[in-house]
């Protein structure tokens, strides 16, 4: 790089310069180089950190461009520019979907503003990216997080039960399925079955299953009996 090839002295105005060119080239290492330059010796300009953090995201930097985002988003709160840091928040968890903080900001973020269920939407979809065996314990954090904002909620309950039966823990996965069982019916009910059934592989938890398989949406509509036909159900009563 020419900068770099001559011994010249800091010029902040020229360098920053430089730096926009190569970015608008879609130079992004060169420009990475420049605003590194600048952030020497001002590393906690927030201005030049948003426009880094997407630079560093694209060339696979994935720990410097967090550092970078979470440098913008923090200056965006102390200004109580809440809609700002969301943003930012937002396209750190696009570009760097396995930043775990990203997501936990995002969701922190939105459950402040009275958006709940966006927020345990957004804890689900991220411990999504933490799928791999390797991973799993930062799919349960966040999972784990989702029930900190909505104890119930069924998707997210439903997969940190899952993830918690593939990880050996067992019986808290039982505890999870047992207290969806309480509050479902219909599909979600057979779905708990069916995990439950997979998790124990017992004949009372095969009976659930199938009952639940075999249970009806509604009741179905009484049908029309000849005068004097008394239904069993009724004879059962007397």
């Amino acid at each position: 790089m020419a900068l770099f090839g001559k011994k010249r002295g800091y010029d902040r105005r020229r360098v920053l310069e430089e730096a926009e060119r190569a970015r608008a080239r879609n130079k992004r290492r060169q420009a990475i180089a420049l605003y590194r330059w600048i952030l020497a010796v001002e590393p906690n300009n927030a201005e030049l950190h948003a426009k880094l953090a997407p630079l560093l995201a694209e060339t696979g930097q994935s720990f410097d461009a967090w550092r970078s985002y979470r440098v913008t988003a923090t200056a965006a709160l102390r200004e109580a520019r809440d809609d700002k840091a969301l943003a930012i928040y937002r396209e750190a968890a696009e570009r760097l979907p396995r930043e775990l903080q990203a997501w936990q900001g995002l969701a922190q973020l939105l459950a402040k503003q009275g958006n709940t269920s966006e927020a345990v939407a957004v804890l689900l979809k991220g411990s999504q990216n933490f799928r791999r065996s390797s991973l799993r314990p930062e799919a349960i954090h966040l999972l784990r997080r989702a029930r900190c904002i909505d104890a119930w909620h069924f998707d997210a309950v439903f997969e940190l039960s899952r993830h918690l039966a593939r990880a050996g823990q067992r019986e808290e996965a039982r505890m999870l399925l047992d207290g969806l069982a309480e509050r479902s019916s219909g599909e979600p009910l057979r779905r708990v079955r069916g995990a439950q059934f997979r998790l124990d592989r017992s004949l009372a938890a095969a009976w659930r299953w199938l009952r639940a398989a075999l249970r009806p949406e509604e009741a179905p509509a009484p049908r029309e009996r000849a005068a004097g036909v008394v239904a069993l159900r009724s004879r059962a009563r007397h």
